[in-house]
C-alpha cells in the first residue's frame, strides 16, 4: 500500500518538476506566437513547395487568417531558399563521409502599404551528418529529412517574427 502511494507521489513530483523547469513541446510554450484575428498575405518568390506549405501551416496554427493575394494587408515574403552541402571528413576508403548541410531562407515583412518593416533577413540552419557511401538511397533520404526539419524550424521562427511585428 505504501509503495502504491509512493509511486503516485513520485509521479506528482515529476510532473511538477517538468512544469516548473520551462520545458514545453515546440510551439506550445506560454507566449508562443499568436496571430489571432490577424490577416496576413503569404507571398513566395520561391514557389509553393514544402517551405511555403510549412510556413502557411505554422501561420494558420498561430491563428492567422492567411491569404495568398490581395492588397492593403501585411505580408510575409519568402524571397529565396537554398541549401549547400560540403564534405568535412572521410575515411581512407571513402566509405563513410561527414557532411555539413546549410539551409538558407531570405524573407521580409511588409506593412499594409507595401513598405518593408523588417528585412530582408536571412535565417540559416546548419547540421553535420554522416553518410555511408554504400547506402546511396538512404543517404539522399537522410539529407531530405534534415531539410524538412530545417523548414519546420524556420516556419516556426518566421511565425514568431510575424507575431512580434503584426500580432496584438
Amino acid at each position: 500500500m505504501i509503495r502504491h502511494y509512493a509511486s503516485y507521489l513520485l509521479l506528482a513530483v515529476l510532473a511538477l518538476a517538468l512544469s516548473a523547469c520551462g520545458w514545453h513541446f515546440r510551439g506550445s510554450a506560454p507566449g508562443a506566437a499568436s496571430l489571432e484575428g490577424v490577416t496576413v498575405r503569404l507571398d513566395s518568390q520561391v514557389g509553393r513547395g514544402e517551405l511555403f506549405r510549412e510556413v502557411y501551416a505554422a501561420l494558420q496554427a498561430a491563428g492567422a487568417d492567411v491569404v495568398e493575394s490581395g492588397g492593403g494587408i501585411p505580408s510575409l515574403v519568402l524571397e529565396s531558399e537554398r541549401r549547400d552541402r560540403r564534405q568535412i571528413s572521410g575515411t581512407r576508403d571513402d566509405d563513410v563521409r561527414e557532411y555539413e548541410l546549410r539551409y538558407f531562407v531570405t524573407w521580409r515583412i511588409r506593412d499594409e502599404a507595401g513598405e518593408t518593416v523588417q528585412g530582408p533577413e536571412t535565417l540559416e540552419q546548419i547540421r553535420e551528418y554522416r553518410r555511408d557511401q554504400q547506402q546511396v538511397l538512404g543517404g539522399e533520404g537522410q539529407e531530405d529529412a534534415i531539410v524538412r526539419e530545417f523548414q519546420r524550424d524556420i516556419a516556426f521562427l518566421l511565425t514568431d517574427r510575424a507575431q512580434a511585428l503584426l500580432g496584438e
